[in-house]
C-alpha cells in the first residue's frame, strides 16, 4: 500500500497515527507492542511528532518494547548514532521505563555488537524468528534500507537475526537486523521524502521480476503488512 501525502509534516502527523493504532491494537490483543526504529532525518521529524502530548498521552509506555532496525558501529553518545537521535527527538519525552529501551550495544566489534543483540532479541521473542509488531525502515539513495547495502555480505544471511555490514561509503560499520527478521514483523512501514529520492521509489515500486536489483526490494513481510508514507515530492515518479 502506497500513501502519499502533500509534505513531511503531512507524512509525520500520518505516521505517529499508525504508530499509535498499531501500538493500542497490538496492547489490547497481545499485551505489548514492540517497534524497531530507524535512523534518519525523516523518523526524526516522526519521533518529534509522536513525543507532543496530544499523540505519546493515549499509550501505555509501559506496555512498549523499543528495538531497533539498524545502528551504526559507534558509541550511544556519538552524534552518528540512532540511539542518540531516538532519545533527543522521542524518549527522553515518554514516560516509557528504562528496561523496555533495548538499543544495539556498542562493544568490542560489530562483529561482537550484533551477536549480543540477537541474544537480546531471542530472550525476549523466544520465537523461531521474532515478530515484530512495526518495523520502520528508510530508504537509502543506493536501494538499500535499514544497513542491507548493496553488495554487502549481509544481504545473504539467512540464520542470523543480526548481523555487521560494510557500506562503500566513508563512515563506521553498521549492525542490521536480517531481511529474515524484517519479513517476519506485522507491519513494515517505509517513510521516504524528498525528491532526491524519487527516482529510486519509482525503481523500487515497480513490479517485481524475478531479479530483485535492490535490498529494498526484498522487503516483502511473510504474513504482514507493508507500508510505503511518501511525500508529493518521493512520489512525483509513480502513478
Amino acid at each position: 500500500m502506497n500513501k502519499v501525502y502533500q509534505d513531511i509534516h503531512e507524512l509525520c502527523v500520518a505516521g505517529a497515527n499508525l504508530f499509535v493504532e498499531e501500538a493500542q491494537k497490538a496492547i489490547v490483543t497481545r499485551g505489548r507492542f514492540s517497534v524497531a526504529l530507524s535512523g534518519g532525518s525523516t523518523p526524526r521529524q516522526l519521533f518529534e511528532e509522536i513525543a507532543k502530548k496530544e499523540w505519546h498521552e493515549k499509550l501505555d509506555w509501559h506496555k512498549i518494547f523499543i528495538f531497533w532496525g539498524d545502528e551504526r558501529f559507534v558509541p550511544a553518545d556519538d552524534p552518528q548514532s540512532n540511539q542518540k537521535m531516538a532519545w533527543e527527538s522521542l524518549l527522553r519525552y515518554v514516560p516509557i521505563p528504562e528496561e523496555n529501551v533495548f538499543p544495539i550495544p556498542f562493544t568490542e566489534t560489530a562483529a561482537k555488537s550484533a551477536e549480543q543483540y540477537e541474544r537480546v532479541l531471542k530472550q525476549f521473542f523466544a520465537d523461531s524468528w521474532p515478530q515484530i509488531d512495526l518495523v520502520l525502515l528508510g530508504l537509502g539513495p543506493d536501494g538499500h534500507t535499514a544497513s542491507l547495502f548493496p553488495g554487502s555480505n549481509a544481504l545473504n544471511e539467512e540464520k542470523r537475526w543480526v548481523c555487521p555490514s560494510k557500506t562503500k561509503a566513508p563512515g563506521p560499520e553498521r549492525i542490521t537486523l536480517t531481511f529474515p527478521v524484517l519479513n517476519h514483523a506485522g507491519l513494515v512501514c517505509f517513510m521516504v521524502t524528498g525528491k532526491e529520492k524519487a527516482e529510486m521509489v519509482k525503481e523500487i515500486l515497480k513490479p517485481v521480476s524475478a531479479e530483485l536489483i535492490y535490498p529494498a526490494q526484498r522487503i516483502q513481510p511473510l504474513n504482514g503488512r507493508l507500508i510505503w508514507l511518501l511525500d508529493e515530492a518521493a512520489a512525483k515518479l509513480i502513478s
